[in-house]
This record gives structure tokens, C-alpha cells and sequence, in this order.
């Protein structure tokens, strides 16, 4: 696992976006406010041109690993308007160009600033333009070494199609005077465009599969949660399929849900998350395997077994080469021989973590293991410490938050490395660090560039723990 053990210290966690997706590095969400001209970024052709319509208020980029998905946010004289910027849309070269209509109004975080008070008129947005640059797509989510995004809806799909999302209600477009272009395709998300009777409740339609077979699954449950903090979900509605394997929910309260699959016999599955702010229509098709399993065995660099140490599966994959994130318990416990089993699995593929305390895991965290398996060999080595104390240049405690970054040299991709927030008194600890070798520096360009030039280098040994004194760089 990309990460580290820091005692006592405010662990913020950036390496796994460096070691995971090294030809992206480090992103964190960005943008600007109002309508300055922006330069083509690599979006599909055409897209520039909506991008620097009159009527943005402003732009963000996300996600926070990997950027690449930019969002611009719109404002409408009247119909006229989005209409004239429809056509405009409708001339990016794509092999396919979605509208999606929602009901409103939308209100943007982007706009709302900490430092003003905006008014819900001038912090309404009546649309939004949303358009990936294609290769932070495909390193994020088709990138063949990662499995890291397996349960995001994206994971091994095509990049996604340019996307406009236009808010119906309080708002200065008219849906029924919307002038829609031939190669647009059209997605209503409002309940009430499937039947008057949906209108002002939230609405899911699901279809159940068995995997295998491809045959319907009649008597599924389809299940609507809610968060109750930490990682506890409450299950506020369900309703089974047909002999059809056909699920329908209606009349849903506003909220924010995680759905769920489950049917006897089958391993259970979470199918997204359906946001019902406003009234949604959610529309979905699953496919349920049936339960298998793994075993096998964890052992130090001698060959002793580890009792007690802590598996879980990962990124699960099922058959059909997509992500099937497990509902229930996924783990296992070494027992005295080393060994373990984790039952309730699809059959499919997954990567396994393990942990001990004081140990670090050799196998690659990129292995795939087959499901089911029964001979799964890991094997566990020791570890050391690394502490110290960041000064100036002068020797003294630096002023104000000081970050440390612990990273390997060279290559980057699957393995260890951390960062923190130093002490008042400029002390630092990392626990846990694998045997080999480490640059350990205050200097960004440590974490976004592997700039060794303001750093030290340390090479760690297990049971060893390492005094290290570094300069601190200023920003």
C-alpha cells in the first residue's frame, strides 16, 4: 500500500497519486472565475470554442488525482442563448455529443467564494460544459498497470463524450423552446420525463443479471442507503425484481443513496451512487456472480508463517473485466500456520493487501490473483524508522507548517513513500518503512519531480531506525 505510518503527525495523503499514476503526478482542483479567454488544453477539436463562450462565469478541473476534467459553467440571457451555444456544441468533432437535462436551479460551489456573500441569482448556473482532456482519461482509468479506480463507473471504459448539463427550473432557459441539434443525444434525467406522476420524487429503474449466464435474476433486491457517518450505511428503501430481473423505487426523497444488489446465492454488490438532490431519474443494469473464494498462505523472508496479520481484497474484478465492488466483509485474519481465506468473493480477479505490525508486504501491490485460488503465497519483511528534525538555515525551528516527503529514487510506480506535517519543533517520524533506499527533503520538487538536489538519501535496513537532520527549503 502507498502510504505510511507517521506517529503523532497530520498525515496528509498525495503519494498515491504520484506511484499510482506517474505520468500524471500531482493535482489537486483548480480553475478560475470569469469568462478570460483559455487556451486549448487537448480537448477533443471544436471544444475550445465553447470553453470561451461570453456567458461563462467560470471554469474548475478535476478530479483531484489526475485533473484532465474541466467544467464551465454558464449563465443564459434566455433561450436564444443556449440555443446559439447548442450549435456551437454541436460542431466539436466527437464521436458522440451528450445533453443531459436536469432539474434545477444549480447552484455551483465554484462561484460561492470563502471571503463573499453571492446572492442565489448571481450564484446560479443554468448550464455546464463538461470535457475531458483524453489522455488524463485513459491514464486514470484505462492505464493496464492500474486497478486502483476498478469500482469507479469509468474504470476500462472509452473516454467520456463532451457533456452538457442544462438545469431546468428558475432558470432562464425553456426546455420546450429548445432547438436540438441532429447528432446530440439526449439524456433526461427528470423523473417527470418518463411519466407526470414521477414529477417532484426521485425515480430508479435497474435490470439484474446473472453474469455467467446472461439470464435474468428474478427476486433480486434492489437497495437505496444512506451515510450515517464513518463508514456506516443505513438502508432506507428496497424493492425485488421481476421475472424479468425489472426493479423499480419511486417516490424517493431527496437525499444522496449508495445502491445495492444482493439476490440468494449471489455475491452482493454496490452499483454507484445516485444523487437525488433534485428529483433524479437513475437508470442502471447489473450483473451478480455467484460467491467463490481465495486461500492462502503469509510468511516472513525465511519462510515462517505470520499469524495475525490483517487481509482484504482490493479492487475486485469480475468476468466481465469491470469492477464489482463487494458489499460485506472482505477480509481474513492469519491464523497460527500463516493462513487464510476470504470467502463471498465474484469470481473474477483481485489485488490483496495485508498488513502486520511492524512488516511491509514484498508482493507487488499490482499482482492480480485469480478467484477462486487456493495456493496464494505472500510473503512479509521487516522495516525500519526514519526521524529527524527540519531546521533553517540558520538551525533554528522553521516558521509555520513545514511538510516532509519521504519518496524512493528513480522509478516511483508501486512503491513505498509518505508525507507529513512536522512537529511545532520541527521533529518528524515515519514507521514502517521498507527496506531500501529513500530521499528525504522538505522541497516540492522532491514530491511532484524527484528533485534529489535539496534532499538527503537514506538507506534503510529492517529493525533499523535512521537520525536524520534536514534544511528546510523555502517555497
Amino acid at each position: 500500500m502507498v502510504s505510511s505510518k507517521v506517529n503523532k503527525l497530520n498525515v496528509f495523503v498525495i503519494f498515491c497519486v504520484v506511484f499510482l499514476f506517474p505520468k500524471l503526478g500531482v493535482s489537486v482542483i483548480t480553475g478560475e472565475h470569469g469568462n478570460r479567454p483559455i487556451q486549448d488544453r487537448g480537448w477533443l477539436v471544436g471544444s475550445v470554442q465553447v470553453a470561451n463562450l461570453e456567458s461563462r462565469l467560470g471554469y474548475w478541473e478535476g478530479p483531484p488525482f489526475g485533473g484532465g476534467e474541466y467544467h464551465f459553467l454558464y449563465r443564459c440571457e434566455n433561450t436564444d442563448d443556449f440555443n446559439q451555444a447548442l450549435r456551437i456544441f454541436a460542431a466539436i468533432r466527437a464521436r458522440k455529443l451528450e445533453l443531459v437535462v436536469r432539474n434545477g436551479p444549480e447552484y455551483s460551489f465554484w462561484l460561492k467564494r470563502d471571503d463573499e456573500e453571492l446572492s442565489k441569482a448571481e450564484n446560479r448556473v443554468d448550464w455546464v460544459f463538461t470535457v475531458w482532456v483524453p489522455q488524463n482519461w485513459d491514464s486514470l482509468y484505462n492505464d493496464h498497470m492500474s486497478f486502483f479506480l476498478s469500482d469507479h463507473p469509468n474504470f476500462r471504459k472509452p473516454v467520456a463524450a463532451p457533456r452538457i448539463d442544462l438545469y431546468i427550473g428558475e432558470g432562464a432557459v425553456v426546455w420546450e423552446d429548445v432547438n436540438i441539434p441532429k447528432n446530440l443525444t439526449v439524456i433526461d434525467k427528470r423523473p417527470s420525463s418518463i411519466s407526470p406522476e414521477f414529477a417532484g420524487n426521485g425515480l430508479v429503474r435497474g435490470k439484474v443479471f446473472d453474469m455467467a449466464t446472461g439470464q435474468p435474476i428474478a427476486g433480486a433486491e434492489i437497495v437505496l442507503a444512506v451515510h450515517e457517518g464513518q463508514s456506516k450505511w443505513k438502508e432506507v428503501m428496497h424493492d425485488k425484481t421481476n421475472e424479468q430481473g425489472l426493479c423499480q423505487i419511486e417516490k424517493i426523497p431527496p437525499g444522496y443513496y449508495e445502491v445495492r444488489i444482493r439476490a440468494n446465492g449471489y455475491v452482493p454488490r454496490k452499483q454507484g451512487t445516485y444523487n437525488n438532490k433534485r428529483p433524479e431519474y437513475y437508470q442502471f443494469e447489473a450483473g451478480l456472480t455467484r460467491p467463490s473464494y481465495v486461500k492462502g498462505i503469509v510468511t516472513d523472508i525465511d519462510g515462517n508463517p505470520i499469524e495475525g496479520a490483517k487481509l482484504s481484497a482490493t479492487n475486485v474484478i469480475g468476468t466481465d473485466g469491470f469492477g464489482y465492488p463487494c458489499v460485506g466483509d472482505t477480509s481474513a485474519t492469519t491464523d497460527k500456520q500463516g493462513r487464510f481465506e476470504i470467502r463471498n468473493l465474484p469470481v473474477g480477479l483481485m489485488n490483496i493487501r495485508c498488513r502486520a505490525e511492524s512488516l511491509y508486504l514484498k508482493n507487488s501491490i499490482f499482482e492480480q490473483y485469480q478467484i477462486p485460488s487456493d495456493d496464494i503465497k505472500l510473503t512479509m519483511t521487516g522495516t525500519g524508522t526514519i526521524r529527524g528534525k527540519v531546521v533553517d538555515k540558520d538551525g533554528k525551528s522553521p516558521s509555520g507548517d513545514v511538510h516532509i516527503h519521504v519518496r524512493p529514487p528513480g522509478e516511483q510506480l508501486g512503491k513505498w513513500g509518505g508525507s507529513a506535517r512536522c512537529k511545532e519543533d520541527g521533529s518528524f517520524e515515519f514507521t514502517g518503512v521498507p527496506p531500501g533506499e529513500y530521499l528525504v527533503g522538505t522541497d516540492f520538487g522532491l514530491l511532484t519531480k524527484g528533485d534529489r538536489t535539496k534532499a538527503k538519501l537514506v538507506s534503510v535496513e529492517a529493525g533499523k531506525t535512521y537520525e536524520v537532520q534536514i534544511v528546510h527549503v523555502g517555497h
